[in-house]
């Protein structure tokens, strides 16, 4: 069993707070702004919106999962020579985004520094919050709610107009180019979301069994009946009991296409699919998960494909 290491949100903000503000970014036309990104699909964000201004370093390849990186010297010392630090928030990242921050000594990311830019800002909503008392025994629950918001464009599309005013506030003699750019790139997103929804819609006469609450933003946006997770309590091994009584409700229902990322145990995956009936969708966490998906667009794409063609593929008795 695997447990998820779980630093309190004081931590965070003691770590945060440890160095004093740093005087405005001096800007300088051949200065490119450096920019840290923890998720690289907010890299992808910050490339689209910064184009040749910004020098971009990702925290978290898009082939791990954001809840395991290892903090090591090697990233404190990237977020040391940072401008500005895009991080996902909703508590993603506590595990080791604290002592990363503490070891780098970066005034100009701390908490209250322009710099720190915390993409959950943008949202309206949030899924997923949890209601009542939590406690270890639930699991890796994340109090703030579902942090996996960026598998959803409509709640990127926000992400992506919010850097671009927080890029031209860091960077002023950029800002309209920051700003030009990020609805340009804001329209891209909106042009694309009707051709992926539309490649998807066979799965919406489907049932979805997700392994992880990963893909809740994703199933929320295409409007997909989602039936349950394998992984029953966040961040730990689905129980015998749990995982037949998955099973069962699959068969019984039918048409049932079960979703999982790369990084998820896929054996346990593969055993539901196979026992249930139900096709497989096994998709990029994030974007650069694999060859293909370097892009945030390219990622989608390749997310909604494989959808669909599980979507086609019938179950298996």
């Amino acid at each position: 069993m695997t447990s998820r290491i779980r630093i309190p949100a004081a931590a965070l903000a003691l770590a945060l707070f440890a160095f004093p503000l740093p005087p405005g970014r001096a800007a300088a036309a051949d200065v490119p702004l450096r920019v840290a990104a923890t998720l690289s699909d907010l890299g992808c964000v910050a490339l689209a919106v910064g184009g040749a201004d910004v020098e971009v370093t990702v925290l978290c390849p898009g082939s791990m999962d954001p809840h395991y990186l290892p903090a090591k010297p090697s990233l404190s010392r990237k977020l040391g020579q940072a401008d500005a630090l895009l991080f996902n928030g909703l508590e993603l990242e506590i595990g080791w985004l604290p002592p990363l921050l503490e070891k780098a000594r970066n005034p100009r990311v701390r908490a209250g520094a322009p710099g720190l830019i915390d993409c959950s800002a943008a949202l309206d909503s949030v899924l997923d919050v949890p209601s009542g008392a939590i406690d270890r025994g639930l699991g890796d629950i994340h109090p703030q709610g579902n942090p996996h918001y960026t598998v959803d464009p409509r709640r990127m599309i926000a992400v992506v107009e919010l850097v671009g005013r927080r890029f031209g506030e860091l960077d002023p003699p950029r800002a309209a180019a920051y700003r030009d750019r990020a609805e340009a790139y804001a329209a891209q997103l909106r042009e694309r979301m009707p051709v992926w929804r539309e490649r998807t819609a066979a799965l919406r006469a489907r049932h979805v069994l997700l392994n992880h609450q990963h893909w809740n933003y994703l199933c929320d946006w295409l409007g997909l009946d989602v039936i349950g997770e394998i992984e029953h309590r966040p961040g730990i091994a689905a129980s015998p009991r749990h995982v037949q009584d998955m099973v069962e409700k699959s068969r019984a229902l039918g048409d049932v296409v079960v979703v999982a990322a790369s990084w998820d145990h896929l054996d346990v995956v593969r055993e539901v699919a196979g026992r249930a009936g139900a096709s497989l969708a096994v998709l990029p966490g994030h974007s650069g998960a694999e060859p293909g998906t370097d892009d945030y667009l390219a990622f989608l794409d390749v997310v909604t494909l494989r959808l669909a063609e599980a979507a086609a593929a019938p179950g298996k008795e």
